[in-house]
């Protein structure tokens, strides 16, 4: 029995000397998104300039998106982990703040899609916000984005495509 409780304080010992390192399954899961850091430029199918910046933040646990269309305000989305989901928090100029939690995604994957979970300030779920995202990658050189609104029940979708600036 002593022998038993000896080695058990001993195993526990050694499991609190270890360091913890709480980033490694955070970044794992950022993984299909990490090539985006950087500066990009891309149209929308009406000719509409779009510039976009990406960059690893607070220890590589998350990403911050800026995009800014040629005539509005720069929109901010925070790109991150929740558990096992990978998440996005979507600061839109129409002052609200979608969240959406991604599908499936293989390593190497062509495609990563965000489907709406909820938002802040956002009086009725008929007002209009950003209701999905899906991603479809080329290269590490160029990627599209498909925005998907909604408003008043109808899904009205924007497709922007991407290059990166070299």
């Amino acid at each position: 029995m002593y022998q038993r409780i000896v080695s058990g304080l001993a195993f526990a010992a050694l499991l609190v000397g270890q360091p913890v390192f709480a980033a490694d399954a955070p970044v794992a899961s950022l993984e299909p998104l990490h090539f985006l850091s950087g500066e990009w430029r891309g149209t929308d199918g009406e000719g509409k300039g779009y510039r976009a910046a990406y960059q690893l933040t607070s220890g590589g646990t998350s990403l911050t998106e800026t995009l800014t269309p040629a005539d509005s305000p720069a929109m901010t989305t925070m790109y991150y982990t929740d558990g096992d989901h990978l998440m996005l928090t979507h600061y839109c100029s129409m002052n609200n703040q979608p969240r959406m939690r991604a599908n499936a995604y293989e390593s190497g994957g062509k495609a990563l899609v965000f489907v709406f979970v909820d938002a802040t300030n956002l009086k009725s779920p008929a007002d209009a916000h950003m209701h999905q995202l899906a991603f479809d990658f080329k290269d590490h050189d160029h990627f599209n984005q498909v925005w998907v609104l909604s408003k008043a029940g109808k899904e009205l979708p924007k497709t922007v495509t991407f290059e990166r600036i070299k």
